[in-house]
């Protein structure tokens, strides 16, 4: 072979040695089924000053497995466990927590459309995820929006970012949370828009995520927390180190809390911090085939 074959030959080795695949940092993924793979990280340098945490990553292939939105029961207190949720879908393979809600009456709290209706509605611009499916691949829509849904009329969507209100009278599924993160590889620091809680961004607490990453495929990440010897839980900066560390583009905060919970092929993966289990909520963004 030619030197300069060799070289380049050479070269190629040592590129393909020294760029690893993007989540390839964090170790091996436990495939629990095709399209989906399951990370966990325990890395105390994840939060700042470090200490103990745990954390639970789904990636997810948008070419093979689709998102939907399980709601509870039509029951007051319309609330179930994540695990009763994905249970009663058939074929779901993984599930966690998703949208606010009332602990008393189990209704949500924030936006929520299911099937193309909207459910209930936001006057606070909060961050929000809407769920679509175009030619055969899953996509997610973030932004910052309010939701205005007076009966008899159509929604009316006021997107404060990079979206327009067509957008999302177009996605399917959508649900708000409390906490926009990161949209297109910009990092938030200021939340003001959003209403959130004093301290609610710099206090640590178990967290619930869902992002996207520069492959498009998808992330459902919960955090432990509230356990002193187990996980601590994160801040809002602490999610956008964890983020930047999976290769996200664009990461919202959902309910967390004692709501934490990821189930993955029947059962649960995370350890909530409720001292009575996994607690029961409103709604869940179940993980299902696509169908083909």
């Amino acid at each position: 072979m030619p030197v300069a074959l060799r070289l380049v030959a050479v070269w190629l080795l040592l590129l393909a040695v020294s760029v690893p695949a993007q989540h390839g940092a964090l170790g091996p993924g436990q495939q629990v089924a095709d399209g989906v793979l399951l990370y966990r990280l325990d890395d105390p340098g994840l939060l700042s000053p470090a200490g103990p945490v745990a954390v639970q990553a789904l990636r997810l292939d948008p070419r093979i497995v689709t998102l939907e939105i399980g709601r509870a029961t039509n029951v007051e207190p319309a609330r179930e466990t994540v695990a009763a949720l994905a249970a009663r879908r058939s074929g779901a393979i993984a599930a966690i927590n998703a949208g606010f809600f009332s602990l008393e009456t189990g209704k949500p709290t924030s936006f929520l459309k299911t099937d193309g209706r909207v459910v209930s509605g936001t006057s606070r611009p909060r961050g929000a995820v809407g769920i679509n499916d175009r030619g055969g691949v899953t996509t997610l829509l973030f932004d910052r929006v309010a939701v205005a849904s007076p009966p008899d009329k159509r929604p009316e969507y006021k997107p404060l970012l990079s979206s327009t209100p067509r957008d999302w009278s177009r996605v399917p599924h959508a649900i708000s949370g409390a906490g926009l993160l990161l949209l297109g590889g910009r990092e938030f620091t200021d939340w003001t828009d959003e209403r959130i809680a004093a301290g609610f961004a710099t206090t640590r607490h178990p967290r619930t995520v869902i992002g996207t990453d520069a492959k498009r495929a998808i992330w459902l990440i919960t955090v432990d927390g509230r356990s002193p010897s187990r996980s601590l839980g994160m801040s809002f900066a602490e999610l956008q180190r964890l983020s930047k560390r999976l290769g996200l583009r664009s990461a919202l905060n959902l309910d967390g809390g004692g709501s934490t919970t990821m189930w993955v092929g029947g059962q649960i993966v995370n350890h909530p911090s409720d001292p009575e289990g996994p607690r029961k909520v409103s709604d869940a963004i179940l993980v299902v085939p696509r169908r083909r």
